[in-house]
C-alpha cells in the first residue's frame, strides 16, 4: 500500500466565519439586566451597611467618591453586558453547530455532531418567566469544548435539541 499525504489548498476549505449566524432572542438581554440588578442591589446594601458602620465613610468627600465609583462600575458593567449580548449568535449546519460569543475576545465554537455526547435544556427563574431557555451541548473532550446557547425560545431549544439528537443518531450509524 502506497502512503499518500497530498497538500490541501486551505483557501478552498469552507469557512465557519462566512456562515450567517442567528442572533439570540432579545429577551435574554432583559434576563442579563435582571441578574445584574440583583447583584448590584446586594452589593449596594452591603456598601450602605459598611458606610453606616464605618466612621471613615461619614465624611461627604469619601461617601461621594464611593457613590461615584459605584455608579461608574454599574455603568461599565451594563455596557459590557450589552456588548457581550450583541455578539452572541449561533448557526446549525449539516454536520456541525456554530456558536459565537464575545466582543473583546471573540470566540467562534464549531462542534461537529459526531462529537456531541448529549444535550439538555436549562431555564433559571428569570428565563422561565420570559419564556426563554439555554441549550447546553456536551461534547466529547474537555469541558471547554462544551457549548451553552442562551436566549432561545423554549420551542426553538426543543427543536434544536431534537435535531441534534437525530444528527447524533445519523452520525453514529
Amino acid at each position: 500500500m502506497k502512503f499518500l499525504n497530498s497538500d490541501i489548498d486551505i483557501s478552498t476549505l469552507p469557512k465557519a466565519e462566512t456562515v450567517k449566524l442567528i442572533p439570540i432572542d432579545g429577551r435574554y438581554y432583559t434576563v442579563l439586566i435582571y441578574y445584574q440588578l440583583v447583584y448590584f442591589t446586594i452589593y449596594c446594601i452591603a456598601m450602605l451597611i459598611t458606610m453606616i458602620l464605618n466612621s471613615e465613610f461619614h465624611s461627604f468627600f469619601v461617601a461621594g467618591l464611593t457613590v461615584a465609583l459605584f455608579t461608574l462600575i454599574c455603568y461599565l458593567s451594563f455596557k459590557l453586558i450589552y456588548l457581550n449580548f450583541k455578539n452572541k449568535a449561533y448557526a446549525i449546519r449539516e454536520h456541525d453547530i456554530i456558536y459565537q460569543t464575545g466582543w473583546w475576545r471573540k470566540s467562534l465554537h464549531v462542534c461537529p455532531f459526531n462529537r456531541i455526547q448529549h444535550c439538555s435544556i436549562d431555564a433559571r427563574v428569570f428565563e422561565r418567566n420570559l419564556g426563554i431557555s439555554k441549550l447546553k451541548i456536551y461534547s466529547a473532550g474537555m469541558s471547554n469544548s462544551d457549548i451553552a446557547i442562551p436566549g432561545l425560545t423554549l420551542e426553538d431549544a426543543n427543536n434544536l435539541r431534537e435535531l441534534i439528537i437525530q444528527k447524533i443518531k445519523q452520525e453514529t450509524v
